[in-house]
């Protein structure tokens, strides 16, 4: 497996792949709130995926050289850049990618996926239904911004909000479930932030665990599930849940056989 550093064109990335005549399809990783290329330092899925065929893009979207340094308003055109790059490789089939993300990389995957005809299929791990508010620098001033994660066209997306006062050690043990749970009870403020997981051109994994502490990852994976259900989705779909926690379900053996199985049936 060759590891290349990219930092290129405002993308600051890891790409995995291997020496081959035979351009591949390429997969591209996101992390969550921890920021940086955190897929990089989790290489043994990695190396699987090069395995069985895949190019694999680690993409850092903040906390990272010359990227925002909290997870607010971040432009979905660097996303857009990371997909004309990999098309540019010779080594890349251009214009069809995975996303694989994880927790808010999991909330941006399935974003991106709704906007964008590149994306063919999305794996999500303890994904979110909608567009949350954004993450401050300083953890203990969340909720009390009113920013979105994402933004267009230097525009704030829509987003559902957090309650206005959440407890500092919550924050501090990452134990956010309840502050998530609160707001999505408030149907008005779900619609405004709601991801149209409907407009997405091909297949959606969501994976998530019961025993998440983080946010209510299975009940948003079930709101998920209803709106594909409901607004008859052509393309496959499928929500597995694992007995797990909210970072838990990347150690779990099964949870990368089920990705592994997925890709092979859905992205090749």
């Amino acid at each position: 497996m060759i590891k290349r550093a990219v930092i290129e064109n405002g993308l600051v990335a890891d790409l995995f792949t291997e020496d081959s005549a035979r351009a591949r399809k390429a997969i591209i990783m996101l992390g969550g709130s921890e920021g940086g290329k955190s897929w990089s330092r989790i290489k043994k899925p990695i190396e699987i995926l090069v395995q069985r065929g895949y190019s694999v893009l680690s993409l850092a979207y903040f906390k990272a050289q010359n990227l925002p340094s909290s997870l607010e308003d971040i432009p979905l055109e660097y996303f857009e850049k990371a997909f004309f790059w990999l098309s540019d490789q010779r080594e890349i089939i251009p214009g069809e990618f995975a996303i694989l993300g994880g927790s808010k990389g999991a909330e941006a995957a399935l974003l991106l996926g709704s906007r964008y005809p590149q994306v063919k299929a999305v794996v999500a791990l303890s994904p979110s239904c909608v567009v949350w508010q954004g993450i401050p620098k300083k953890r203990f001033e969340l909720g009390k911004g009113h920013t979105s994660s994402w933004s267009y066209n230097k525009e704030s997306l829509p987003f559902t909000p957090y309650p206005l006062a959440i407890n500092k050690a919550d924050i501090l043990l990452l134990r956010l479930r309840k502050v998530h749970e609160e707001a999505l009870q408030n149907e008005a403020l779900v619609k405004e932030g709601i991801i149209r997981v409907e407009d997405t051109q091909g297949a959606i994994l969501l994976i998530s665990g019961k025993k998440d502490h983080m946010w209510p990852a299975t009940y948003m994976s079930e709101r998920i599930v209803n709106r594909l259900t409901d607004q008859r989705f052509i393309h496959h779909y499928k929500h597995i849940e694992y007995n797990s926690g909210h970072n838990g379900i990347i150690m779990n053996k099964n949870c990368w056989r089920s990705i592994f199985d997925f890709l092979e049936k859905h992205f090749d």
